[in-house]
């Protein structure tokens, strides 16, 4: 029995064992077939890795030069959209153009390049408030009594018990048909008749006063009214009485020019005595043709000529820049000319400030912003030296040096920035600006030694913009002999109102053959 179960045992072993061997050599075939497998495999891939590194370089070689052209046509895309956009922005905040001439359709930008205060709008505390003071009872020359018959809450009787004064200070336009007489006399010695002498003035039998003729010339110059519609206030404000044609006042400009000779020849010499000057130009249309209209002067002196070209001719012609001395300083925004001239330049610093605003805007580049920083700063600290030792007179050495550094490191990135980022259609206008800093930073930047010296040219600018509000209500002056008699008033009138002097009784003087003379003014100012 025992045999038996062996032999049985045995048995099912061996058939185990068969199997085992036979699984074994199954195991063995399918790890040899997983092997040939795998290597085919990995021959494919490498097969397709090869053809698809050979499809990428012939597609490349094929079409990358479509590639390189699409891209290009993209940047390009990308460059005219920005100059597009930077048109677009251009304002008098970051371009070098008046804001008058700001499209219609767009709303008015005025450059302003102070720092934001934590200041309330309005007048501050401690500042007085300005409002009218009741008049004395000596000082009224017209009443008005408003009364009631009766109660007008329950009609009844009324007694009066006081009164309210509301006081109110007005004008009246009266006409004045004033008639001047002279006296005839028979001399009792050679027995002629005489009488004292009649003024220009009052050649004709009758004629506009003096009065009204500086209204016309007020509004003609100061209000830049044009000749019609100075007509048709005048007329509005004296109902109808006093009608002057637009060819009479045309006149008046003429006559008044020409009793300003004396004036303007005088007021020349005060300028070439000058130590201190400011000048700049501005377009104005003559007969449909762009001319040009030129402010000399300072902070008493406003002195204007007008041609009919915008060139070195003219300059040369109004006889001042090519006549001033080397011991003269010029304040003007940058214009080559300027420097064909003998006298000291000073560049306008709230032009730079606009065009590193427009550099910004263009270009993208953080130097402009850095450098904007930089100037903006040193305006402050010197205005805040100034009010706190009115006696200092530059920066100290050290601010100097300072600022020195700053300025090299800046200018020195600019070079850079120009040169490697951000390639734009404005790379040439940018570079240019740079070279320009470069060049005349001594122009730019000479009033840091001299407190006395301007930062900007903003006194010419505000001289000019009458002459541009003209133009817009206007339009235009008739001929090159118009836009001269506009210069010759405008430099009497500004004169005087500079040396606070009220510019319609100076133009009544005028009319009345008795202008006020330069020495006249700044004897009066030295007073």
């Amino acid at each position: 029995m025992g045999t038996n179960y062996q032999n049985f045992f045995d048995k099912d072993y061996q058939k185990l064992l068969d199997k085992y061997d036979k699984k074994s050599e199954d195991y063995k075939q399918l790890k040899y077939e997983y092997q040939l497998l795998d290597k085919k495999l990995k021959t494919r891939d490498k097969q397709l890795e090869i053809a698809i590194n050979n499809f990428e370089i012939n597609a490349k070689m094929k079409y990358q030069p479509l590639l390189d052209e699409k891209d290009k046509l993209l940047a390009d895309k990308d460059k005219e959209i920005a100059r597009l956009k930077a048109l677009l922005n251009i304002d008098g905040t970051n371009a070098g153009i008046p804001t008058s001439q700001t499209p219609i359709n767009k709303k008015k930008v005025i450059p302003n390049t102070r720092t934001k205060s934590n200041k309330s709008k309005g007048g501050q505390t401690g500042h007085p408030k300005h409002k009218l003071e009741k008049f004395k009872d000596g000082e009224i020359n017209d009443n008005v009594d408003f009364g009631l018959e009766s109660c007008p809450c329950c009609g009844g009787k009324l007694t009066e018990t006081g009164e309210i004064c509301k006081d109110e200070l007005s004008y009246r336009f009266v006409p004045i048909k004033r008639r001047n007489h002279f006296i005839t006399y028979k001399c009792n010695c050679c027995n002629k008749e005489v009488h004292q002498n009649i003024p220009n003035r009052l050649k004709e039998d009758n004629q506009y006063g003096s009065e009204i003729q500086a209204v016309a010339l007020s509004l003609a110059n100061e209000g830049n009214v044009s000749m019609n519609k100075i007509r048709h206030i005048i007329r509005g404000f004296s109902h109808g009485e006093i009608d002057m044609s637009e060819g009479y006042i045309a006149k008046l400009q003429k006559k008044a020019s020409e009793k300003l000779v004396t004036f303007k020849n005088d007021l020349y010499k005060k300028i070439l005595a000058s130590k201190l000057l400011y000048w700049d130009d501005t377009v104005i249309m003559i007969n449909t043709k762009r001319g040009c209209l030129r402010f000399y002067g300072d902070k008493n002196i406003a002195y204007y000529t007008a041609h009919n070209h915008k060139n070195e001719e003219g300059i040369n012609e109004d006889g001042i820049l090519n006549t001033l001395s080397k011991d003269v300083t010029v304040m003007h925004d940058h214009n080559i000319i300027n420097y064909k001239y003998s006298y000291q330049n000073i560049e306008c610093n709230v032009h730079l400030i606009r065009d590193l605003e427009k550099c910004k805007n263009n270009t993208c580049h953080e130097w402009c912003d850095k450098f904007k920083i930089l100037v903006q700063k040193i305006i402050h600290d010197r205005k805040e030296l100034i009010n706190t030792n009115e006696h200092v007179e530059s920066f100290d050495i050290e601010y100097i040096n300072d600022f020195d550094n700053q300025y090299e490191n800046i200018l020195y990135n600019a070079i850079e920035e120009n040169i490697q980022k951000n390639k734009t259609h404005y790379d040439k206008e940018e570079r240019a600006l740079i070279n320009r800093i470069l060049e005349y930073k001594d122009n730019y930047f000479i009033w840091m030694y001299d407190f006395s010296l301007p930062i900007d040219d903003n006194l010419s600018e505000r001289s000019l913009r009458g002459a541009k509000s003209k133009m817009k209500i206007a339009g235009q002056f008739q001929n090159e002999k118009t836009a001269k008699y506009y210069a010759d008033i405008k430099t009497y009138i500004e004169t005087c109102y500079r040396n606070k002097i009220n510019p319609t009784d100076a133009l009544i003087r005028l009319m009345e053959d008795n202008p006020y003379t330069v020495n006249e003014i700044f004897n009066k100012q030295n007073d």
